[in-house]
């Protein structure tokens, strides 16, 4: 069971940082990084994770929406994985190298580091934290983090003090979350497909590519399940020439009878997921 520790006074975030935009919403509706709702027992309940940055300066900020955040005696915690491996780190805490306690309604946060053996305190000049009925925003900069501009991250909550076990909410239920400066969002490594027919393009027949999975960074997850992307499309050229799809994404491709066999048909597939847009190109041999 978690536990609190030495932690201090906080205060709103400042006016600056307002000029970070923080997305409203994924692509599916709810916050970018959801979590299910009504799972936490007594404790307060996450119902999700957006995440902003600004690859100038660097500085994250982690708005965790949280049902009842200002109950007595409720912490929500952000653990961080700095280096994006959770074989490293606090092995009890999934590799994390940095971790944030924020108790809402005595208006207080605690922000420590890992040293390789326990817990320590750690700079906190760029730290600034915020608090409501709604959720806690949490800004850091990776100046912070070890001036990285990746991490592994997960939410959880807990009742201070508290002897139920169940009083607990965890977000992702399994592993960590994972944020990206550059792509604002999840580094996506790689792009799974499916294609119709299996063997590939053949000349005078409907070409259908479907992503069926994507490629992420070690989350340290017990089951270990390939994320399907929020939505997806294709642009595909034969020949030089710009090939018309129909369907889902623009997916299905209709592939010309005539002068096609042994031609290379490019098409570019881009994924979104959790904020992130990924444009990964695929050719295949027309038979």
């Amino acid at each position: 069971m978690r536990s609190t520790r030495n932690i201090t006074k906080f205060a709103a975030l400042v006016a600056g940082l307002g000029l970070i935009l923080i997305p409203a919403a994924s692509s599916q509706g709810g916050p970018q990084y959801p979590d299910k709702a009504g799972d936490s027992g007594a404790a307060a309940d996450i119902t999700g994770v957006t995440v902003a940055g600004d690859k100038g300066s660097g500085q994250m900020i982690f708005q965790i929406g949280v049902t009842n955040a200002e109950a007595a005696n409720a912490v929500i915690e952000l653990d961080i994985d700095s280096d994006v491996n959770p074989a490293t780190g606090d092995a009890s805490n999934n590799g994390a190298d940095y971790i944030f306690q924020v108790h809402p309604s005595e208006h207080v946060y605690g922000f420590w580091h890992w040293n390789g053996s326990d817990w320590v305190n750690t700079a906190y000049g760029t730290v600034h934290v915020n608090a409501s009925g709604n959720g806690v925003t949490i800004s850091v900069n990776k100046s912070e983090l070890g001036g990285v501009s990746e991490v592994n991250f997960a939410a959880y909550t807990f009742v201070h003090g508290g002897t139920d076990p169940s009083a607990f909410d965890s977000a992702p239920d399994d592993g960590a979350w994972n944020y990206f400066l550059d792509a604002g969002g999840p580094d996506i490594k790689g792009v799974m497909l499916q294609t119709t027919p299996t063997y590939g393009p053949k000349a005078g027949k409907p070409f259908v590519v479907t992503p069926i999975g994507l490629k992420l960074p070690p989350d340290g997850a017990i089951i270990s399940v390939l994320p399907h992307p929020e939505s997806y499309t294709c642009q595909a050229t034969l020949k030089g020439r710009a090939v018309a799809g129909t369907g889902i994404g623009g997916c299905t491709l209709r592939i010309a009878k005539k002068k096609t066999r042994g031609k290379t048909l490019n098409v570019v597939v881009t994924v979104t997921y959790e904020g992130a847009t990924k444009s990964v190109p695929f050719p295949f041999v027309v038979s």
